[in-house]
């Protein structure tokens, strides 16, 4: 079922959306701020698409640190020695902030009251250019699962309807702190299209519960997004997030002093008791939790009794932490975390942290799920985030999670404002194809999808390769505890070859097949070309979410019970042992950017630039700087040009569109 609601001519909502840019005040018309390397000028568009790279590639091991040819032995007894527990091939997700819903979906607008008083003309869409990169997951490991909420769930609520018909609206309410969250309005018109995302692609989704006004005593909780969701959403609905980071509830003002996890804990049952007590809510025990990540830790709120109070209600153990900050106040060396990042310890060390909670967790029989992370909080580095680094970065660390039994892994995406976006839509309501934005992190979200295959079968293993030498990781993917892939990782940064290395697998096969993860210049400072088997998706606002180019997987002959893998430096190469866990899938579904959601019978539309993207004008932008994860701005690199705005015109078009549309 396709969720529309009035169907009209190209002409006729090309009129009302020309219309609707001239009457309203303070819409300015801005070129793409496209980076261009041009000396003495300065970049200052969003952070997103600033191609400054000011980090230099981490320095090479000493000669003879790392041997560059060593031997693989994989378990073939059935036994999987090392292995996880079974995990979904759409083990590595994404994370989007509830704020950036639009994602999803695009309104087609009709704000001028009188064509609404004639035709209530309002659609909701479904971006083809979103369809398009779920697809490309599907593909590999199966539907996709997604997560919306984040700090904009706290401050979020759902309405019936927004004047005019829009999907959501954001105003400046309440408390902030250093993030400048916005508080979001938002109506079913998103739940619907996450529905009608579901019914396509079968999209899976974690939904996040608001604990903004649940002081116990005081207001009670708000439960719309919960009857809402659970109706439209229906069977794909993965879990409720109930509360997100309430240890900083009173850093950011939402709590008064004294607030610990003991109050926490007492306010997580008020809302459980309200849920049980709600006949319009059917399923009483989807809730997860505890997602704190700061200041109290899982394992403290297990302590509490966390699973033995509400075990009953929870389906996941939810955590969110990121391994590193850029936040406002809290100084770091970028130079230093690009070296520490760069090694497979930084996977080893993040699992480590939440080994006590996991193992907890899974004997109390609750999967356990990494909802929100990335490179660094507060929209993540210049140099690291948006580089390749951050591909091989998330690879490791998915890897590394799901071989010690986590169930998923979300990546976030914060907007034009952050650096670590999987991939982004552009700052504006265009339409046009090929102007999305996407980040080397959604390469990573490939290769795992690949690499763990559609089965949801798979159990990963840390090989320790190479006597555990940090510089080049391997893990391996069995099914019915057979090995079928491998993957691998070189960290080591060096353009010369000098650092390619050789993996020889041990086993019967005459013959393996291996696909790349590379960037072109083999840097990990490298932001352009990243590939994946060959395919690129293309650079700034260059994206339809299909891979381009010619597809690459290459044949490696084996002899003498030995495949020799080659492992640029650097790159991630995954290796299919046999033939049933190599199946080339040419039957990819794939949305035309000129399709709406019901992609039949549906008006197509190539919308104006407008500088008025994702539900804010030009100042409403400016005052609250946007809607991310954490405070925003524009930030000036003194090597690129700045965009430059185009005057704005003022046209009484209104009765001619009028008099053509109803002629």
């Amino acid at each position: 079922m396709a969720w529309h609601r009035t169907v009209f001519s190209p002409a006729l909502v090309q009129g009302f959306l020309s219309l609707f840019s001239l009457v309203q005040a303070e819409v300015s018309i801005y070129d793409y701020p496209v980076p261009r390397p041009t000396p003495g000028y300065v970049y200052q568009g969003w952070q997103a698409y600033d191609p400054a790279q000011p980090l230099s590639d981490p320095p090479l091991p000493a000669d003879g640190t790392v041997p560059l040819d060593f031997t693989v032995q994989l378990d073939t007894t059935g036994s999987a020695t090392g292995a996880g527990n079974p995990v979904p091939g759409a083990f590595l997700g994404i994370s989007i902030e509830m704020s950036l819903a639009e994602a999803i979906s695009e309104l087609i607008p009709t704000l001028v009251p009188l064509i609404v008083a004639l035709t209530s003309v309002f659609s909701t869409w479904l971006r083809p250019q979103f369809l398009n990169l779920m697809s490309t997951v599907k593909e590999r490991g199966g539907p996709p699962v997604l997560r919306v909420g984040g700090n904009t769930q706290e401050k979020a609520a759902l309405v019936d309807s927004l004047p005019g018909g829009a999907a959501t609206k954001k105003i400046v309410f309440g408390p902030s702190s250093f993030t400048n969250t916005p508080t979001l309005i938002y109506t079913p018109g998103i739940l619907e299209a996450m529905r009608a995302a579901s019914e396509i692609l079968g999209i899976k989704w974690f939904l996040g519960i608001p604990m903004n006004q649940t002081c116990v005593g005081e207001t009670p909780p708000r439960l719309e997004i919960v009857e809402k969701g659970e109706s439209i959403i229906g069977d794909y609905l993965w879990g409720w997030q109930l509360g997100n980071e309430p240890d900083l509830y009173l850093g950011h003002g939402y709590r008064t002093a004294p607030y610990e996890a003991a109050n926490y804990m007492d306010e997580f049952q008020s809302i459980i008791n309200a849920i049980n007590s709600n006949p319009n809510i059917k399923n009483k025990n989807k809730l997860g939790g505890p997602a704190v990540c700061c200041t109290w830790t899982t394992d403290q709120l297990i302590d509490l009794g966390y699973f033995t109070r509400f075990g009953n209600s929870l389906n996941a153990l939810i955590i969110e932490q990121y391994p590193d900050q850029n936040c406002p106040g809290l100084p770091h060396d970028p130079q230093t975390t690009m070296n520490n990042f760069m090694n497979h310890g930084a996977a080893v060390s993040f699992r480590g942290k939440y080994e006590k909670s996991t193992q907890s967790a899974l004997a109390a029989g609750k999967p356990v799920v990494l909802l929100e992370t990335n490179t660094a909080s507060c929209n993540g580095f210049i140099g690291i985030s948006d580089a390749f680094a951050s591909a091989l970065w998330a690879t490791d660390m998915a890897m590394q999670l799901a071989s010690g039994s986590w169930t998923h892994m979300m990546l976030h995406l914060g907007g034009q404002a952050a650096y670590y976006n999987p991939f982004v839509p552009p700052p504006h309501n265009a339409s046009a194809p090929f102007m999305w934005t996407v980040g080397p992190p959604m390469y990573a979200i490939l290769a795992v999808a690949e690499a763990l295959g559609d089965s949801n079968n798979a159990r990963v293993a840390d090989l320790g390769a190479n006597q555990n030498n940090g510089m080049t990781p391997a893990y391996v993917v069995y099914e019915n505890n057979q090995p079928v892939r491998v993957l691998f990782i070189n960290y080591m940064s060096d353009p010369s070859g000098g650092h390619d290395y050789v993996a020889r697998i041990q086993t019967d096969a005459a013959q393996v097949r291996v696909r790349h993860m590379r960037v072109d210049g083999d840097q990990v400072t490298k932001k352009a070309n990243v590939t994946w088997a060959g395919q690129s998706f293309g650079g700034y606002f260059e994206s339809d979410g299909l891979l381009r180019g010619e597809h690459q997987t290459e044949t490696i002959p084996c002899s003498n019970g030995l495949c020799s893998i080659n492992v640029q430096g650097p790159s991630v190469a995954l290796v299919f042992l046999t033939d049933a866990s190599y199946q080339p899938d040419d039957k990819i579904q794939t949305f035309a950017s000129t399709h709406t959601t019901a992609m039949r019978n549906t008006a197509a539309v190539d919308g104006l630039t407008l500088h008025t993207g994702l539900g804010l004008n030009a100042a409403q932008r400016l005052a609250m700087a946007g809607s991310g994860t954490s405070r925003q701005k524009k930030v000036t690199n003194p090597a690129y040009p700045s965009p430059r705005p185009e005057l704005g015109f003022v046209v009484l078009a209104s009765l001619l569109i009028l008099s053509v549309a109803f002629a």
